[in-house]
Parts: structure tokens; sequence; C-alpha cells
């Protein structure tokens, strides 16, 4: 033995002779697989999220990330339907799939596990080049239990529920049973390391939403009897000191929103245990998602009370460490109200994240809005049709609806202006603008250029189509980048300048590549004449100059010194 180290080790050419006359021998008898069987890839970094500069990045692979994603329907997750999915992924554009999975599926007995369809969500989702988020639907699914195992649902008496005001049991476990965390626990556990053996060296799956829409309909609290024991206790002083209260009990503190609040605290304290668990097995980032109350006459209840709702977010924060963001499910349609949600979502404690929206070009524009004006780490519209469930739908099985052809071409110009988008968001060089109803033109002003975007092109659409979309980014003093469809721009100093004209010196139409950008064409002739985006859309790269009259130098200030 001393002799093979002494050989071996030092003297290394004895190493390599070993090794080459070992290769002859064994490579053509086992196959070129032989020696690379050992070789592990090099290490994928986990997807974090992390804060610079003012804003949120989300990296993958350590690099920066906008998720451009899809959201399934709610029980689409099943190999017989998968296949038709993928080719409407492509279609789509989309670079992440969000996919549920399904308690009463993984764990149909107590402790016995079956991950069949969270293998086929991931080995599809990684074979189709697609980055994957799974939603948890463990205890809650949409305000009630709908998606916990059937040996849950029929052991009210071992798995408790929550109590309306009445004291009548609802269909919405309690969060206050020990037995009804742990048993959620140990499924979102084994789900966890699950995907740390199957996906550790990949990283299909970037991030967990934990529970989908939690809280309780059909009552604003738990009124059970250990429920009232708590409410009418003190306020757990970890919320008192984080939202810097005097303590006392939950009426004293929060008044008419007293039992709202007591929800909120334990179905946050109840999922952050979930999360927490989850993460010490495979940590990926985690997250909630919110039904949201701006809606009818906003009684909890109505809604899923004491989820991430608007009202209850410092709640949220302060009793679920383990989530990185509250995340905006939307379908409003008004942009005032799409607006005034991502304002009230996009905080400095929680990057804004939209894993469900609507489809159709009303959503198409306000993704332009979630990204440019409001920082978006991602966006996705919910429900990809893989069964066409419609008899009067003659697509094939694998085509895209219609109504997501408009999310489609801004995936496909977004993954070109991908590494522009996220440099500039934050920056307040970053703007977006669409063309509402009765919205015609708008001044957009930066530095040392205003700009006009008007609307109504091509011509011959139809008056409420209203397709017209733009993203406008400045990257320097005299240089921008346009992303959109349907709308002419134009460029002139700022009034007050020593200057009264911009020329273009250039425009370039392009992609990214990583950080290098690439022309395809330029834009000259008629083109630049008419300046107007087409309705295919376009990322172009626009360089200007400002250009005035000597008599002009003369007589006016130079305010831009």
């Amino acid at each position: 033995m001393n002799k093979f180290w002494y050989f071996t080790i030092k003297k290394p050419i004895y190493l390599f002779f070993i090794l080459f006359i070992g290769s002859i021998f064994f490579i053509p008898l086992f196959g070129k697989d032989f020696l690379s069987v050992t070789v592990k890839p090099a290490d994928v970094p986990f997807p974090e999220i992390v804060r610079k500069d003012g804003k949120y990045i989300l990296y993958v692979d350590g690099k920066p990330y906008l998720i451009l994603g899809a959201q399934l329907w709610n029980s689409s997750a099943w190999p017989s339907i998968l296949p038709g999915i993928w080719p409407q992924m492509k279609e789509l554009n989309c670079n992440t799939i969000e996919a549920p999975v399904y308690w009463e599926a993984i764990e149909p007995e107590p402790g016995k596990f079956n991950f069949a369809e969270v293998d086929s969500l991931v080995y599809g989702a990684r074979k189709n080049g697609l980055r994957l988020v799974l939603l948890w639907f463990g205890s809650f699914k949409n305000g009630s239990m709908s998606y916990a195992p059937t040996w849950v649902e029929t052991q009210p008496e071992k798995y408790p529920r929550m109590h309306d005001a009445s004291g009548q049991p609802i269909q919405v476990l309690s969060v206050l049973s020990e037995v009804n965390l742990k048993a959620d626990q140990r499924a979102f556990v084994q789900l966890m390391r699950h995907l740390k053996e199957i996906d550790a060296e990949h990283k299909t799956v970037i991030m967990v939403q934990v529970e989908n829409e939690p809280g309780s309909l059909g009552t604003n609290r738990d009124y059970s009897p250990k429920a009232n024991e708590l409410f009418n206790q003190n306020v757990p002083a970890l919320l008192t000191q984080s939202l810097q209260k005097k303590s006392g009990t939950w009426e004293e503190m929060f008044g008419v929103d007293a039992p709202e609040a007591f929800n909120a605290y334990h179905i946050a304290t109840f999922t952050d245990k979930i999360a927490a668990a989850g993460k010490e097995v495979y940590p990926l980032p985690m997250y909630a998602n919110v039904w949201i109350r701006e809606n009818f006459f906003q009684w909890p209840g109505e809604y899923p009370s004491g989820g991430p709702t608007s009202n209850m977010m410092d709640i949220w924060k302060a009793a679920a460490p383990n989530l990185f963001t509250l995340a905006l499910d939307i379908y409003h349609q008004n942009v005032e109200d799409f607006r005034d949600l991502c304002e009230k979502y996009n905080r400095a404690d929680n990057p804004l994240f939209i894993p469900e929206m609507g489809n159709g070009v009303h959503f198409a524009r306000y993704q332009f809005y979630a990204l440019a004006d409001y920082n978006a780490i991602g966006v996705a519209p919910y429900g990809i049709d893989p069964f066409h469930v419609s008899p009067h739908d003659k697509r094939d099985k694998t085509q895209l609806d219609a109504k997501f052809d408009e999310i489609a071409a801004n995936y496909n110009i977004f993954q070109k202006a991908m590494p522009a988008i996220i440099n500039l968001q934050g920056t307040g060089q970053l703007k977006a603008v669409g063309e509402e109803e009765g919205l015609k033109e708008r001044l957009v002003s930066f530095d040392h250029y205003d700009m006009v975007v008007q609307f109504g092109f091509p011509t011959y659409q139809e008056p409420d189509t209203r397709s017209g979309r733009i993203m406008i980014g400045q990257l320097s003093d005299d240089e921008f980048i346009l992303i959109g469809f349907d709308t002419k721009f134009t460029f002139r100093p700022k009034y007050g300048s020593p200057y009264n004209k911009a020329e273009y010196v250039s425009i370039e139409e392009g992609y990214y590549e990583g950080d290098v950008w690439h022309r395809t064409r330029i834009w000259n002739g008629d083109a630049a004449y008419h300046s107007t985006l087409p309705p295919q859309g376009a990322v172009i790269k626009v360089k200007l100059q400002r250009m005035a009259s000597s008599q002009e130098l003369q007589q006016k200030p130079n305010f831009e010194q």
C-alpha cells in the first residue's frame, strides 16, 4: 500500500499512466459514460430574492430573472392532461409555469406518499426548458379545505374545523389545532424532501407558494371554544411589538377589525410554521398569495378573512417572516383598481409578484404597468386551458386560446428586453403608458427629453381594441429603449432648456442576449418618419441629439449645467 501511495501520489506521472491504460480497456467495455458518472455538474445556486439599490431582484442560476409565467387551472396538473400543456407554453412564450400540488393526491393515506404528479410536472418543465413554481394546495385553497385528503375531511373530530359565529363547524380547518398543523407540515416537508432528491442539481423549481389564498370563507374568525378563549386574551407580544402598539385585548387594539386581525395572526403563524419546516429541508423562496378584499362591501368572511389582504399585511409580515412576499392575485379590469392594488403590494418589505391575473388585452397593458411602474419580479395569467371544455371550441387540443394572444405577444418582446427591464426597474427611468379608454396621447418626461406617445394605431382596428402599450427606458442622456405595440412616439428636448429640437441619430430594432444588444434592422426612411411601434410589437433603441440655433443658444441660459 505504501508503494502504491508513493507511485500514484508522490509521482503523478505514474497515476496518469494508470488512468490512461485503464481508459483504453474500460471505456470500450462500459461506454463513454464510465468515467463521467462520478462527475457532478457544477452546483446550481438556489434561487433568491435580493434587495439591491432600493429594489428587489429575483436571481435564478445566479442571474437576474423575470417570471413571465402562466398558471394552470386548479385541476390540470395531472399526467393525463400535461402533454397538451407544453405546446401551449411554447406558444405563450413564457419562461415559467405555475402548477398546483394537491395534498389529497400526494398523501392519499396517512403517511403514504405518491409523487407521480409532481414528477410529471418537474420533468416535463425541465424537458421543455421551463422553470416551475409549485403551488401547495394544502389546508387552504381559496378560503376553504377543498384539497385536503379524504381522511382529513371525514374525521372532523380528529382534524377540527373552524366554527362560525353560530358555533357551527365550516369547511375550513382550524389553524389552532396542533394535529392539523402537524398533518399539513408533514406532507409539505415530504414534498420539499422529494424536490431535493429529484431537482437539487437542476433547480427547475424556483419557488413555492405555501397554501392558496388562505383565510376563512363564511366567518370573520374562528368561534370555536378554544378560539374564543384566545380572543379574549391579550394580543401576543410579538405582534404588539412589531406594530408598536400598547398591550391589550384584540378588541382593545383593533376595534371593529379585531376578528379579522385575530384570524390573520393565527393563519399567518400556521402558514409560516409550514414554510419554515419545508425550508429547513430544502430552502427555496416561499410566498403566500391573496384573495383581495377590494370587492363588494369588503366584509371579512365574504372574502377569506385573515388572509394577506391589504389591511392585514402588517400582521402577516410580523407573523410570517419565512415568506419573502405576499403576492397579489388580481382580476379587476379597471385600470385605477389595478394601480391601487399594485401600490399597496409594492412595499419596501414586499416585492410585487402577481402570480394570478386575468388575460386579454386589458391585462396585456397591465403587465406593462406592473413591470415598469411597480417593479414586479413576475406576472402570470391564470387558466392556461389544456382541455377546451366548450363544445364550440374548434381548436386543436394543444393550441392556446386566442384570449392569451396579447400576453404571448408581450412575453415575446419582454424576453428580448429582459436585461434592460431588470436593470431599469426601481431607477425612475422606466415608465409605461397604455391605451386606456379615452386616452389618445400622453406626455412622459425624462431628464433631458419630453416624449409624447399617441394611440389609435393601426387606424383600421376596432375602436375598443385598445392594444397600444409601451414601456420607455432611459439608458443614457440621449439614448432610450422602447418596448411595445401600436404606439407612435415623438421626442423633444425639455421645455426651458437651450434646445428646441430632437433629431434621431439612429433607431435600431433588436434584442438583448445577456447584456449585449444585437441589432436586427435599422429603422430609416418611412419607418423613422412615422416612428410607430408595430402591431406585432418591437424592441427598439433610439439615439437622439438635441439641436438649437446659435441665436437660441446665445439667448437662453443653460439650465443643464
